[in-house]
């Protein structure tokens, strides 16, 4: 039986749950060691996705006292699709060369595979970080224990 669904490592996983931290902190910073304790993860791991995150601008990091990590851009700037792609890479589905694939030449299933693999991502692609984090009645903040924004307290 051929399993129904589209895996993406940890990795990616981990990265997705550090922009959603972020978005739901309106902008104010966090530490890396706050989200791994939120999300019981490794910190070591963390931090290499918050290092590829930063390095292509899509989260900003400051050290030292008032240090830590925020949104690069807007939520509603940030394409999910972009984030898997940076973080998971746009590797072929199936390698057909390691080993070399006797078939390779007649077969159809690589074409196949290539379509399924470009309709994911363009499902990725049509959704902001905002799409995904709109705090419904504030569950997504209750559920992480985030603080709702100043401006928000007062409305």
């Amino acid at each position: 039986m051929i399993a129904n669904k589209v895996q993406l490592t940890k990795h990616t996983d981990y990265g997705l749950r550090v922009l959603f931290y972020l978005a739901l902190r309106s902008n104010s910073r966090a530490s890396t060691e706050e989200i791994a304790t939120v999300f019981r993860i490794p910190r070591n791991h963390l931090s290499k996705v918050v290092a590829k995150l930063a390095g292509n601008g899509i989260v900003k990091s400051a050290r030292g006292k008032g240090g830590g990590i925020r949104l690069g851009k807007a939520p509603e700037n940030i394409c999910v699709g972009d984030v898997v792609r940076l973080l998971e890479g746009e590797e072929f589905i199936v390698n057909c060369h390691r080993p070399l694939c006797p078939i390779l030449p007649a077969c159809r299933l690589r074409q196949v595979m290539l379509e399924a693999q470009q309709a994911c991502f363009a499902v990725f692609d049509s959704y902001s970080l905002l799409d995904l984090t709109s705090d419904r009645g504030g569950e997504l903040r209750t559920l992480l224990n985030v603080p709702a924004a100043e401006s928000e307290a007062r409305a």
